[in-house]
């Protein structure tokens, strides 16, 4: 009896096996999928708290992480000693086992937020411009304002009436021209007029939406230049270099010349700005990195990806139905919201808040999954500085 139990028990055993390779790969993507959702609900979670006025709460989701074990083992009990009597019994034990683990922590100290209260930097709208993103779109997300100069703004208005003119602005000299969107220009001050992106009135929104339909008509680009940076050092001053400091300012194309009592290192940097080609190329210049003295035509400050947050929440409150962006190539063009937000029917991203469900409809324009990819890749890149944040403020030179 206790041999064929013992036998049975050894060939359970042998029959045991493991997950194949196949299985560990879907597996993966699952785990995937679920970061891939998690993180998504967050960000439309924080989305729907801007838009209700409710404090948002940032969080990394680490990821997931799974274990397998195929424990197994045998038991068998034999009489031992004089009263032990004559009872026999195996066990067995069989795996396999399957422990899942969640990590998610709270992101909330100091060098976080001093990143995501940066704003972003321009050298990036042009990354995202290369790649296809429609301008209009990325302008209404990253632009908090724009201020121009009386006179500029007059030749822009001139110089964009006669591209629409001439026929070459495509949908956007429609909305342009459209005089029951329009609202009124807001009123110079010193010379000077500001035209804020603000969502939530279209008496401000309007005027704004106006202006930036303009730059693009007249071919707003991302550009740059090669601005030198300097290094002074007495040349009194104990003055040495090894062979690595060498190799990184040759790296860096930089040189040392003598120049009287000091020593002068120079390097260069790509200076990304903007570009408006429709106005002979008027350079446009990110302030604190050029030393040009020119006047100032126009300067826009660029939002942070906090910032860009509540801008969604606000629109989704209050500026969804009128606010619309510009999305399309030629013969596709169509204005389309900037983000769409309706209930859990038929939604491909859902999140709840206070016994409501909220949803990104599946069927929608497609843009606000891509505004959510922004919202990862910003709050990514900016979610860490050491430094308190500083205005982003890009300045147009004629």
């Amino acid at each position: 009896m206790a041999g064929s139990k013992l036998a049975a028990a050894l060939l359970a055993l042998g029959l045991t096996g493991c997950m194949s390779g196949e299985d560990f790969a879907g597996r993966a993507v699952e785990h995937n999928r679920a970061i891939a959702l998690a993180a998504d609900q967050i960000a439309l979670l924080n989305i729907v708290r801007a838009a209700k006025d409710r404090p948002v709460v940032y969080s990394q989701f680490s990821g997931v992480s799974e274990s397998f074990s195929n424990d197994a083992g045998v038991s068998l009990n034999v009489p031992f000693g004089a009263d032990a009597g004559k009872y026999y019994s195996s066990a067995l034990n069989l795996g396999p086992n399957q422990y899942v683990s969640l990590s998610s922590a709270p992101l909330d100290d100091v060098d976080f937020y001093n990143g995501v209260m940066r704003p972003v930097q321009v050298g990036l709208l042009r990354y995202y411009l290369d790649n296809g993103w429609p301008r209009d779109l990325l302008l209404s997300l990253t632009l908090e304002k724009l201020e121009i100069s009386e006179a500029f703004y007059a030749r822009v208005v001139a110089e964009s009436n006669a591209v629409c003119a001439a026929g070459r602005g495509g949908l956007a000299c429609s909305r342009i021209a459209d005089t029951t969107r329009r609202s009124a220009p807001p009123h110079p001050w010193h010379g000077r007029m500001t035209f804020i992106n603000d969502p939530r009135s279209p008496d401000l929104f309007d005027p704004f939406h106006d202006l930036v339909l303009r730059l693009i008509v007249l071919d707003l680009t991302i550009d740059g230049t090669y601005a030198p940076q300097q290094i002074r050092i007495p040349a009194s001053a104990a003055f040495e270099l090894n062979a690595a400091d060498i190799a990184r300012l040759q790296a860096a194309s930089a040189t040392v010349e003598r120049k009287g009592n000091e020593y002068v290192i120079t390097t260069w940097s790509w200076v990304p700005g903007l570009k408006l080609a429709g106005l002979g190329n008027s350079s446009v210049r990110v302030e604190g990195q050029s030393s040009s003295t020119a006047e100032v035509d126009m300067t826009a400050s660029l939002r942070s990806p906090d910032s860009i947050l509540f801008y969604l929440g606000a629109y989704v409150r209050e500026g969804g139905a009128d606010a619309n962006v510009l999305i399309g190539g030629p013969g596709q063009e169509r204005f389309v919201p900037v983000f769409e937000l309706g209930g859990c029917g038929d939604a491909v991203v859902t999140a709840d808040l206070d016994g409501e469900c909220y949803g990104v409809p599946a069927h929608g324009e497609g843009v606000s999954m891509k505004v959510i990819a922004f919202l990862h890749q910003v709050f990514g890149l900016n979610k860490r500085a050491a430094e308190p944040p500083a205005p982003g403020v890009v300045r147009a030179v004629n």
